[in-house]
């Protein structure tokens, strides 16, 4: 409160969220505090404590204490995000944790919707709905085991489904959203009184208005997502390319005709590293998986035979692969649709063994990727450009690298390209830049089990860490020159520069009507 002590105000603060959410959910403690003042790539403020509400009524109450007290609030979901988008940038302020809003409030098959908490991760989603036969037509990012539909619709995503449908947002059908002042706002069909939330585009698209809003509009507390009956088979394709240019012309071909789920591929380099890393155990787990996902026996074993052939050879040749994903309601719809995959890519690529395509289709979230196999320090930066730009912006991202490659391998950083597509017509192109470093706390709570033992922390490494914040400034502008577009926006794209005048003073005015003291991810989409 003004002209109040800030230590008693701060003591006033924690006493309200204890009230708000029980002891045990309002963690003041150094530990938590830190963790959630870090995500993949870095680490800011610590906030004055970690609070997890576990229902709306219960969120409801914390946003009032923190509008009561000026206290700011970031939302945190699964904690996957590099562009500080739920990172405390001031001490005043609490990390509100999604993670207890995980409940599963609706399935209703036939009208193919499903109410789902913000705080529940799209594995569980996904593993709920299976024995449905149903999933979302978007289903998840790779990294779905962390990564939550709350923080997926506040940020963007891309992977599962994005092939034919683009980013997380196709999904959502209505928001329920909690603001500053603690009050909740309905979006959709839903949004009246008997009325289903089946239907997103009833009036103005205010469930649109909420996605893809770096969260500084609201918090998000549930999400009824769009469903589609789960195909009855699937299969992937994968090629490898020589040239660029050819790449991004057999995706697009691809991609516009809706052939593919997903798409996605890398370096070839950067494939043939990770698979180095692996021991002959793990080949043999991920074949089991292949084998366990087919529909069949005779399938079964007809993959797993492609797969034992085809080994690792497809890693020797070749500077880029890229991997096609299908499904088919029958076996015939599939072999049709993987005929018209294989004309659409022609020769401008050489089909190469399936291994990595087909174990993505039996395991779609693996373990999180929060630093490399073998232990190095990652930070991802991507640009979503028409496919008539990829060519360009790739090759001034290699004169780039042309320019700094000597100060890069003097201070242990690496950069490589991946990539995938969102809808028909984006391409998804990502700079995954490594260097050797020593790991933040994030990294050590959240190391995959199946990393232990051969992801190895670095030593510290300021001059390489230094180097990678230059990168990062350097080829977010290299992106924007090249019209590039971009999901995670948080606070590090650069959204809100040179934007329509008239689109930003209606963007800054929403924000002032919903959150009037700015204490809801201050500075998020840089508004």
């Amino acid at each position: 409160m003004r002209g109040q002590d800030p230590g008693a105000d701060s003591a006033a603060l924690i006493h309200a969220l204890v009230r708000a959410v029980g002891r045990d959910c309002a963690d003041t403690s150094k530990e938590a505090r830190e963790l959630a003042s870090q995500d993949v790539y870095r680490s800011i403020d610590m906030p004055l404590a970690v609070v997890r509400p576990g229902s709306t009524q219960e969120a409801q109450a914390v946003l009032r204490a923190c509008h009561e007290h000026a206290a700011a609030t970031f939302v945190r979901g699964g904690g996957m995000s590099y562009t500080d988008a739920f990172l405390p940038n001031r001490e005043r302020s609490i990390v509100l944790d999604t993670g207890r809003l995980n409940a599963v409030r609706e399935i209703n098959a036939e009208d193919l919707y499903a109410t789902v908490e913000a705080g529940c991760t799209w594995a569980a989603v996904d593993a709920e709905l299976a024995a449905h036969g149903l999933r979302p037509v978007f289903w998840g990012p790779m990294s779905g085991r962390l990564a939550t539909v709350g923080g997926a619709m506040s940020q963007g995503a891309v992977t599962f489904g994005s092939g034919r449908h683009g980013p997380s947002a196709s999904a959502a059908l209505g928001l329920e959203v909690v603001l500053a002042d603690g009050s909740v706002l309905l979006t959709g069909s839903g949004g009246q009184p008997g009325h289903s939330p089946f239907f997103r585009e009833y009036g103005p698209d205010l469930t649109g208005l909420f996605c893809g809003d770096a969260g500084a509009l609201g918090v998000k507390t549930a999400v009824t997502l769009k469903l589609e009956p789960r195909p009855a088979t699937g299969e992937g394709l994968s090629f490898s390319f020589n040239d660029f240019s050819l790449l991004v012309e057999a995706i697009r071909n691809v991609s516009r005709h809706g052939l593919a789920t997903e798409v996605f591929g890398a370096e070839t380099e950067l494939m043939r590293q990770a698979a180095g890393a692996a021991a002959l155990k793990q080949d043999a787990r991920n074949l089991f998986t292949i084998m366990r996902a087919a529909s069949g026996p005779l399938q079964a074993l007809r993959k797993g035979l492609r797969v034992v052939l085809g080994g690792r050879r497809f890693l020797k040749a070749s500077e880029y692969l890229a991997h096609f994903l299908t499904e088919g309601a029958d076996a015939e719809e599939l072999r049709m649709t993987l005929r018209r995959i294989r004309r659409a890519v022609g020769e401008r690529g050489v089909e190469v063994a399936n291994t990595m395509a087909e174990y993505a289709r039996a395991a779609p979230f693996p373990p999180p990727m929060i630093v490399s196999p073998t232990g190095r320090r990652l930070l991802p930066l991507h640009a979503i450009v028409p496919f008539s730009r990829a060519s360009n912006l790739h090759e001034e991202y290699l004169q780039y690298m042309e320019v700094i490659g000597a100060e890069c391998e003097q201070k242990q950083v690496e950069a490589y390209v991946v990539y995938s597509t969102s809808g028909k017509a984006g391409f998804l192109w990502e700079v995954v830049i490594y260097w050797e470093d020593e790991w933040l706390s994030f990294h050590r709570r959240h190391l995959p089990e199946e990393m232990s033992g051969v992801a190895r922390e670095g030593r510290a490494n300021p001059e390489g860490r230094e180097l990678v914040e230059r990168m990062r400034v350097e080829l977010i502008e290299l992106m924007y020159r090249h019209g590039a577009a971009h999901l995670q926006i948080g606070r590090a794209y650069p959204y809100a520069r040179d934007r329509d005048p008239g689109a930003l003073r209606l963007l800054r005015s929403v924000k002032q009507q919903l959150d009037p003291l700015g204490l809801i991810n201050p500075g998020a989409l840089g508004i």
